[in-house]
């Protein structure tokens, strides 16, 4: 083989292994009691429920959080709850044309730009199967669930994308329904912000070198003003006959949600984290007898 030959064989190697671009990537270390230190988190739908349990984990964590409503009465009691880190806005997140209104007032409680958003707020009819659908409660949830959430992410992440050094964390609240197959309409609500979550994840990640997050948390049935209807757990029994076995606690799935805000979950996003121990999963073996 000739000496030319070989040169540009070895160019060609050396070359072809080179990044395009170079990646340096910071593992984040956080100590307990300061995952959020400093941070300011607005939740959707918090004086209630799973919404409440996560306004109270990240104000544990440091930091400050508003959370809204349309009930005063309800966000008053749970601010005093959580504690002088909490505050509360009035609003209804079907008023589409009044997110950057929302944020604004989220704002000015908070002492500044929220730098979170949990998409909490949503609703359920129960219809138990499809024929008992009406066009009026199909409206209803996807106004909410969809339309309502869309549109509030959509100028939280419009108002992050403006700033000199984009970051934050968007974190929506899904379900297991929307890995299932369903004709009724919260299902297929949940399916729609599962797609949303993937997408607009891709959109502002890279964008941002990371900084800018968008996840999801898909919980299984979480007692809760949602679920009082058929989840009774009054005497401390959790079971559930599911292929998890029981019911979820709303201070299970903060947990999770805490870990998708903080910085030890740098990287992940575009992720929809079902806390559900593995509900939603079609195992081949469903329905068999255990041996």
């Amino acid at each position: 083989m000739g000496v030319k030959r070989v040169i540009r064989k070895a160019a060609k190697l050396v070359l072809s292994s080179s990044p395009e671009k170079h990646v340096t990537v910071t593992v984040a270390q956080v100590a307990a009691g300061s995952l959020l230190s400093g941070r300011r988190v607005v939740v959707t739908g918090g004086g209630r429920g799973l919404g409440l349990a996560m306004a109270e984990r990240f104000a544990s964590e440091g930091a400050s959080v508003c959370i809204s409503g349309r009930s005063e009465e309800v966000l008053k009691g749970s601010c005093a709850k959580i504690g002088s880190a909490a505050s509360y806005v009035v609003a209804d997140v079907r008023e589409v044309e009044r997110a950057g209104w929302f944020l604004d007032e989220c704002a000015q409680r908070l002492g500044g730009e929220a730098d979170s958003l949990v998409a909490n707020a949503g609703v359920s009819l129960h219809e138990g199967r499809f024929s008992n659908v009406t066009p009026e409660g199909f409206d209803a949830q996807f106004d909410t669930n969809v339309r309502g959430a869309y549109f509030l992410v959509q100028e939280f992440l419009r108002r992050r994308l403006r700033m000199a050094e984009p970051s934050g964390n968007v974190l929506v609240v899904t379900s297991e329904t929307g890995e299932q197959a369903y004709d009724t309409p919260y299902g297929m609500t949940k399916a729609a912000m599962d797609s949303f979550v993937r997408a607009a994840s891709r959109r502002v990640y890279r964008a941002t070198d990371g900084a800018l997050r968008v996840n999801a948390v898909a919980p299984g049935v979480t007692l809760s003003d949602m679920t009082a209807e058929y989840a009774d757990a009054s005497d401390g029994n959790l079971y559930r006959d599911c292929a998890s076995g029981r019911l979820f606690l709303p201070e299970e799935v903060a947990e999770v949600a805490l870990f998708l805000l903080s910085d030890a979950s740098k990287c992940v996003s575009g992720e929809v984290i079902h806390t559900n121990a593995g509900n939603h999963i079609k195992a081949f073996w469903d329905g068999a007898d255990d041996e």
